[in-house]
């Protein structure tokens, strides 16, 4: 009783009280929010993520958990950590969102079209972990919807304490609150969902719904999804930036932990949402305060895949009761379905947060899926020198299409499948190194620069020797002139063989990687513009070496400078 007491006593003390009723879902309003209505006036606020894709077929590797040293700091427990490799992509296109999210949206997503293959596929999870108050308006409906008698009314409440997290609550009744939220949506605010595919009828399946996220779904987005660099996608914690500092600000600045050394929890409280900073892509707590629960059963990692046995429930994220330094953006723990009694499993430290999801396979994406899945596994999507209608793997479903023996067709079927099996991770691999190589190369190009800027240097020195009559410094720079005119040289060369490596990929992959490294680069605050730049002037000479295939070392350094000059 004290300890809810004096709880209350601090909210209500908490500088964070406000007049205005949104507040107490938005505190932290951010100027590209979505939301979606609650019960009595409420919103429930949601965070876009978003994957450069070919579409809903496509997807992005990443890494999950992270890779433990033997005496790091949580060693004995990366085991259940379990760093591994996942796919991530999202459901939803710009076209599919209801107008006034197109709106939000719309200027702050990368532009698709020519020249840029790929389009942003997107989903959403809520900003906030759900509150007490918003869990009570939802439920409140349940009865209603149930029944189709009248909803109940709306009882005022101002009180503080429904800002804090939703805890003491199962994994079933947490799933419960997305499917009663999303009844009432589908009840009285249709049209506000979004639909995949903009399928017309109610059979189609895309419309959206509510429910927890996935936890590749919950981690992506917890490390800072699409607004984070590759490098920092991978970190332990998600970056935190301050302004003036090429240091990280303590993370106390954005979770809830506890302060004493060791996660004692002494003093340590579960407090309202938003108290503290968000994360990159703007989501608040998904380090400390409450635990949150996603949708699948945990299965533990074996040889960096997920292993084939299910536990219980996952949680991510840790709780208020964590000392710091076990924290992680990729923390996971296992929590059984029931308690020890037979009762549903419940504690004071795990809540949740929601997710949009939709069906995978709308009927309205059927001809766009299944247009994607005959792409998948051709050996024309590797180089251009095979034509499609060449492709070996094509003349192979013709021979199996056209033999009488049904044996013989299940053998060729098995061989086939094999082989578009192994071509679409060949393909998944060059995609990679393909991304690489232009990055590289527009490092190189910026390497060039330097060199030259160098040697203009070093030679405007020699002349000053030369008019002093120091000729054994002239003799020594000019020395230095000759070294750094070989390595230009030398980097030169390098930049047209990677121009000849290029050509090996398609157009098309070239295409699509540019886009990517491009959004990737464009994150660098110092050298990102110069390096978009060189990224955009390798890939031309790619197209260029592919028709003539060859290319002037003097020609191509001149257009090098002439590209460093009018950034200059």
């Amino acid at each position: 009783m004290f300890r809810h007491w004096a709880l209350a006593a601090l909210v209500a003390a908490s500088s964070l009280a406000v007049a205005d009723e949104n507040k107490f879902d938005n505190p932290k309003p951010l100027p590209d929010d979505v939301s979606l209505p609650l019960p009595c006036g409420g919103e429930m606020v949601f965070r876009y993520v978003y994957v450069l894709a070919n579409g809903p077929l496509d997807d992005r590797e990443i890494n999950l958990g992270y890779p433990f040293s033997e005496g790091e700091a949580g060693y004995k427990q990366s085991f259940i950590s379990g760093y591994r490799r996942d796919y991530i992509n999202g459901q939803f296109t710009l076209n599919d969102l209801a107008e006034d999210w197109r709106k939000t949206l719309a200027p702050l997503l990368p532009k698709s079209g020519a020249g840029n293959p790929l389009k942003p596929m997107l989903y959403f999870v809520g900003k906030y972990e759900v509150t007490a108050r918003q869990y009570a308006q939802v439920m409140g409906q349940a009865q209603s919807l149930a029944s189709g008698e009248p909803a109940p009314a709306c009882e005022a409440d101002d009180a503080m304490a429904g800002r804090l997290p939703k805890v003491m609550l199962s994994h079933f009744e947490a799933e419960r609150f997305a499917a009663v939220y999303s009844a009432w949506l589908m009840k009285y605010h249709r049209d506000l969902l979004p639909v995949s595919g903009r399928g017309t009828s109610a059979e189609d399946g895309g419309l959206g719904f509510v429910r927890l996220p996935t936890e590749v779904e919950w981690e992506y987005a917890a490390r800072g999804g699409q607004a984070v660099s590759r490098q920092e996608l991978e970190g332990r914690l998600f970056p935190r930036h301050r302004e003036g500092s090429d240091e990280d600000a303590p993370l106390a600045d954005y979770a809830v932990f506890s302060q004493v050394a060791g996660g004692t929890g002494q003093g340590a409280r579960l407090l309202p949402i938003g108290t503290r900073l968000p994360n990159p892509i703007g989501l608040f707590d998904v380090i400390g305060n409450a635990a949150e629960m996603v949708q699948e059963s945990f299965q533990l990692v074996s040889a960096g895949r997920r292993q084939g046995t299910y536990g219980g429930f996952v949680v991510k994220g840790g709780n208020y009761l964590e000392g710091e330094m076990t924290l992680f953006t990729g923390m996971r723990r296992e929590y059984p379905l029931f308690a020890a009694d037979g009762t549903e499993q419940r504690n004071e430290t795990t809540g949740f947060r929601v997710a949009l999801g939709a069906l995978a396979a709308p009927r309205s994406r059927y001809s766009e899926l299944f247009a994607q899945w005959q792409k998948e596994g051709r050996l024309a999507s590797l180089t251009d020198a095979i034509d499609d209608a060449q492709d070996p793997t094509k003349r192979l479903d013709g021979i199996i299409a056209a033999s009488v023996d049904p044996r013989l067709q299940a053998e060729l079927g098995l061989v086939n499948e094999e082989l578009k099996r192994n071509v679409s991770l060949i393909a998944k691999q060059r995609e990679e190194a393909a991304g690489n190589l232009i990055q590289s190369s527009a490092l190189v190009a910026e390497t060039i620069n330097n060199y030259n800027i160098r040697l203009t240097n070093l030679r405007t020195t020699r002349d000053k020797a030369l008019a002093m009559k120091d000729q054994a410094s002239a003799d020594l720079i000019g020395s230095a002139i000759d070294n750094g005119r070989s390595a230009l040289d030398g980097a030169v060369a390098i930049y047209i063989d990677n121009l000849a490596t290029g050509t090996r990929y398609t157009d098309a992959v070239i295409q699509a990687q540019f886009q990517r490294v491009k959004e990737e680069l464009g994150r660098k605050p110092v050298l990102g513009k110069s390096l978009v730049a060189r990224a955009t002037l390798f890939v031309t000479h790619v197209g260029n070496y592919r028709k003539q295939q060859r290319a002037d070392p003097e020609v191509i350094l001149k257009e090098l400078l002439a590209q460093s000059g009018k950034k200059q």
